[in-house]
């Protein structure tokens, strides 16, 4: 007995290796035959094997099942093998029949909605006419499915797909499916497994459905391929139950890791939502609500999705009921909204926001009693404030803001979300403070920027545009500002001013400020794309010569190291802010106190050019004296050096007038400057009384001058001197005394006339 066991076994394993090599091609047509009995469908068949250990049964080789004729022309599936296991019971039958088949490699199977309405696999489940065979069960292994509308493949698919369909004794059909759902459009792709569990009575379906943890954006990518840019971890499941053109759904879904979302009720981590649906096979279209209780939940999300296995349209809608401002300040700030980490939010936020596409988004918000506070800055109340979406755009509608306590602003704008993404933002406010604008998170209004204190009213609007630089507009008066301007020794302070905005360009009007102890009026306008775009009207009613100095010396004195000044290593560099400073204006001073002596300048046009600047046109009076010319300041080397070319006509000098032309150069500030002062040119005078005996009529001639320590040194030559009707040439100089000695001479006469110069020297 124990041989024939012995026997028996080696037999069996050597059919069942050699089962594979047996010519069997010849029943090739009644596997064909048996298959289209249990399918309803033609089959054709490539090779055939006899299979003993994994049956009995067939392996079967590039296998091809025809579709049903209602569903269209190309087959229902392509197999490069597939095991038929055969039914032994139909063999006492004197038929063929298989129990199972297993699509084992290289499988695809086609999905089709027919123009009439149902799908091709309703065909297949819906059994086979009682003159052919009972289907078999069929197991697929990492195949593909994909999806046919009429004779159109859609984009979607499901990739590594595996299908079991198990028929039962009772005429229901068992199902499971596991698969991750795809884009032939798309190369990578970071989805979770699909997984269904169910069965089918032939009228009615009973499913379970199951979405592993998957990528929000790459869902999101399923239904429109341009993705939302949302991260996160998304699954879900459902219980659909009914027939395939009205399955209703209930079920629940997870949300984990979307930036804070698990801010919002929450259940066991992250953000759970029960949902509820329908779901229609035979219309593609897909209804699902979320059921949260309102009075325990702030969102209710609705969504439908048609032809979504087609053309996919979908749209979603989100009720808010009473959100915290503070959960969604921090859902934007961690979807990449650059809020500030200590930003503070309180109130409410209410309405509705629905996305169709392909319309966009549309809705409205209310905030209610709404509070934000930015770091070291007063706090932003809105009792309410509405935002309104429409065609793809955000609009604030005009709302009140509180700052601080006693201090408001009206704010209004809007933002389009696509094409050129335009951003307008209006502000308007009846006084509030500089420094307050940091609560409105605004820090860039031109001449603002640069204000840490002062207060402005009017309005200011902003916009931008992608790819094109913001814009300010606007028109504002200014009062009790402050601004830092470099090259002075104290900040300008303005008193009030109105400031026009336009674009890039600013305009100043009426200004009044003051520097140090110097008041001034006019207008300053700033042309970005003018040569020098500083532009200016300055009138200073009154100031002193050491106060200007005193407030200019950051421009004219640059500091050296103890080293550089020892060893006299030169000129200091010059600042990069001089070196881009570029000016024109206008400047007058009605009286300036230069020592002992009044200057008036009723006109100069100064052109500022880096380092080099000049007063043209100087037009002015020295106590009773005329002044014209053009002075020049180079500020290159550590102490700036003037020249100044013109003329000074009707000086008074020992009871007549002098006229002078000619250039004055000097260097330095305060003492220095008047110790190295020279000057040369020509003169002219008249009525002259030089001494009690010599009384000119008049008198011409070229002088230098050069100052010293003892005084100026004057020396005169080529003079022409006309006293009582004759004339004498002839030259003079200073002493050492600081008397003027002068040499004269006619043809007939030889005069020498000795005087005090008193106060000849002219203030150029």
């Amino acid at each position: 007995m124990k041989r024939l066991l012995i026997t028996a076994t080696l037999l069996v394993a050597t059919m069942g290796v050699a089962a594979p090599w047996l010519p069997v091609d010849f029943v090739r047509p009644k596997i064909a035959r048996a298959l289209e009995s249990g399918l309803g469908r033609r089959v054709e068949i490539g090779g055939v094997h006899f299979s003993l250990f994994t049956g009995p049964g067939f392996t079967l080789d590039d296998v091809t099942i025809h579709e049903d004729a209602r569903a269209g022309i190309e087959p229902f599936a392509y197999v490069q093998t597939l095991e038929a296991r055969v039914r032994l019971a139909s063999l006492f039958r004197r038929r063929l029949e298989f129990s199972s088949l297993r699509l084992t490699s290289g499988a695809s199977i086609n999905l089709v909605k027919t123009d009439a309405g149902p799908w091709n696999f309703q065909f297949l489940l819906s059994g086979t006419p009682a003159s052919q065979g009972t289907m078999p069960a069929i197991r697929m292994r990492s195949g593909r499915v994909n999806f046919k509308f009429g004779d159109t493949k859609s984009v979607f698919y499901f990739r590594a797909a595996d299908l079991d369909v198990a028929p039962s004794a009772n005429g229901s059909v068992d199902l499971r499916f596991a698969g991750a759902p795809s884009r032939t459009d798309r190369s990578a792709q970071d989805f979770g497994y699909f997984f269904v569990r169910g069965a089918w009575n032939g009228q009615k379906l009973d499913m379970r459905v199951e979405l592993e943890r998957s990528a929000v954006e790459e869902v999101a990518r399923l239904i429109d391929r341009r993705g939302f840019g949302v991260h996160g971890i998304i699954a879900l499941d459902a219980q659909l139950s009914g027939p395939p053109s009205h399955l209703e759904i209930t079920g629940q879904v997870q949300v984990d890791d979307v930036h804070r979302w698990d801010l919002l009720p929450k259940r066991g981590g992250g953000w759970r939502a029960g949902y509820k649906g329908m779901l229609d096979l035979r219309e593609q279209r897909l209804e699902i609500e979320s059921t949260s209780d309102a009075t325990n939940s702030p969102l209710a999300v609705r969504f439908r999705a048609w032809d979504f296995l087609s053309t996919p349209h979908w749209d979603a809608s989100a009720d808010l009921n009473q959100v915290p401002l503070a959960t969604l300040v921090e859902v934007a700030r961690h979807m990449g909204a650059a809020f500030p980490a200590t930003l503070a939010a309180e109130g409410s936020v209410s309405g509705s926001v629905r996305y169709s596409e392909p319309a966009g988004l549309s809705g409205r918000v209310a905030l209610e009693e709404a509070s934000l506070t930015l770091p070291d800055a007063e706090p932003l109340r809105a009792s309410t404030a509405a935002l309104v979406i429409a065609r793809n755009a955000l609009q604030l509608e005009p709302s009140t803001v509180q700052i601080g306590e006693d201090q408001s602003a009206d704010v209004e704008g809007s933002y389009m979300f696509e094409g050129e993404n335009d951003l307008d933002l209006k502000i308007t406010t009846r006084g509030m403070n500089v420094s307050d604008l940091r609560s409105l998170g605004l820090t860039a209004i031109p001449l603002l920027e640069q204000t840490p204190q002062g207060t402005w009213r009017g309005w200011a609007r902003y916009h931008w545009a992608r790819d094109a630089a913001g814009e300010w507009s606007g028109e504002y008066e200014l009062q009790n500002a402050r601004v830092a301007v470099l090259g002075l020794a104290d900040p300008l302070r303005i008193l009030s001013a109105a400031v026009s905005l336009n674009g890039a360009r600013v305009s100043v009007s009426r200004l009044r400020a003051k520097v140090g102890t110097v008041e001034f009026s006019g207008d300053y306008r700033w042309e970005p794309t003018a040569v020098r775009p500083h532009k200016f009207h300055i009138t200073i009613p009154e100031a002193e010569d050491t106060e200007l100095e005193r407030i200019l010396m950051p421009t004219m004195i640059r500091e050296r190291g103890f080293f550089a000044r020892t060893l006299r290593l030169g000129a200091a560099r010059v600042p990069e802010w001089l070196k881009t400073r570029r000016a024109d204006g206008a400047v007058s001073i009605e009286s300036l106190t230069v020592a002992d002596t009044v200057v008036r300048i009723d006109s100069a046009r100064l052109l500022w050019d880096a380092s080099l600047v000049r007063l043209t046109g100087v037009s002015g009076h020295l106590d009773e004296a005329a002044v014209a010319g053009d002075l020049e300041v180079d500020l290159r080397g550590n102490a700036p050096h003037y020249r100044f070319e013109g003329k000074v006509e009707d000086t008074a000098y020992k009871g007549g007038k002098l006229d002078f032309e000619g250039s004055l150069e000097a260097d330095g500030v305060g003492a220095d400057l008047l110790a190295s002062a020279r000057a040369e040119g020509r003169l002219h005078g008249r009525s002259i009384a030089f001494t009690p005996e010599a009384d000119f009529q008049s008198v011409a001639g070229c002088f230098e001058m050069l100052a010293s320590a003892g005084g100026p040194r004057w020396k005169f030559s080529g003079l022409e001197v006309t006293q009582g009707g004759d004339t004498y040439t002839g030259t003079g100089a200073t002493q050492a005394d600081g008397r003027l000695v002068l040499e004269l001479t006619n043809r007939t006469r030889q005069l020498r006339y000795t005087a005090p110069l008193f106060a000849m020297t002219p203030q150029l």
